[in-house]
């Protein structure tokens, strides 16, 4: 059983693929430096932090 959505041709000329190609390809670069450079454990571990102190605040409210 076939897709005929993936059968349409695209019909980039070659400047289109050339800036999908960059874009990608930019993408990917800075995923990887955002991934290598960014605190995202910190990030996870402030959030869950505050997270309880806020459930513990509303608990001692009721």
């Amino acid at each position: 059983m076939s897709n005929p959505l993936f059968a349409v041709p695209l019909n980039m000329g070659t400047g289109t693929w050339v800036v999908t190609i960059i874009a990608g390809l930019s993408f990917v670069v800075m995923f990887g430096i955002a991934s290598a450079f960014g605190d995202f454990q910190g990030l996870i571990n402030t959030t869950l932090e505050n997270d309880s102190n806020a459930r513990e605040s509303r608990k001692n409210i009721k």
